[in-house]
């Protein structure tokens, strides 16, 4: 028997890590199954996060991260797997957090409670204050000079290499 738990919102492959969005009650220790298109194995929760701090168990609404042995794709469900004998919802096994008390409510009387206790007034020591030390005026921000462009320098012709002969009678005929 399974009970739907969540459905993964993000995968993180490093760590390989799935963020669940809770429908229902998940702790460390619950079997669960997770399906999709290409996805379906059964793995136990071994570790879970909540805003990067360790958590025993989450509750519906809550973004939870937990440790998955194999990649998992955003939309996938997560099913808790359940006994067929455990049949009543998890949340049910869970002690309440206050226990009711055993004693009848007719001989209890209610106390009644103290009134808050105002604060007492800082006194100030009669000692001789100092003054505060004036604040020292903002230098004024200099204006940022402008780049000046440098003027490219013009390409000196090349000084040709004399050579002996029919070089010379060249440069006479052109």
């Amino acid at each position: 028997m399974e009970r739907k738990v969540g459905q993964i919102s993000h995968f993180f492959a490093g760590p390989s890590a799935a963020v669940l969005k809770l429908t229902s009650r998940l702790k460390v220790g619950d079997e669960i199954h997770i399906v999709g298109a290409t996805t379906d194995f059964t793995d136990t929760v071994t570790s879970m996060q909540i805003d990067h701090n360790d958590v025993e168990s989450a509750w519906p609404g809550d973004d939870v991260a937990i440790l998955v042995k194999d990649r998992v794709r955003e939309g996938d469900e997560v099913f808790v797997v359940e006994e067929e004998v455990a049949a009543q919802p998890s949340w049910l096994s869970t002690p309440p957090a206050v226990a009711p008390q055993s004693t009848p409510a007719s001989t209890q009387t209610p106390k009644p409670m103290p009134a808050p206790a105002a604060p007492k007034p800082v006194a100030m020591p009669a000692a001789k204050a100092k003054p505060k030390a004036k604040a020292k005026p903002k230098a004024k921000a200099k204006p940022k000079a402008k780049a000046k462009r440098k003027a490219k320098a013009k390409a000196k012709p090349k000084a040709k290499a004399k050579t002996k002969g029919k070089s010379k009678a060249k440069k006479k005929k052109r």
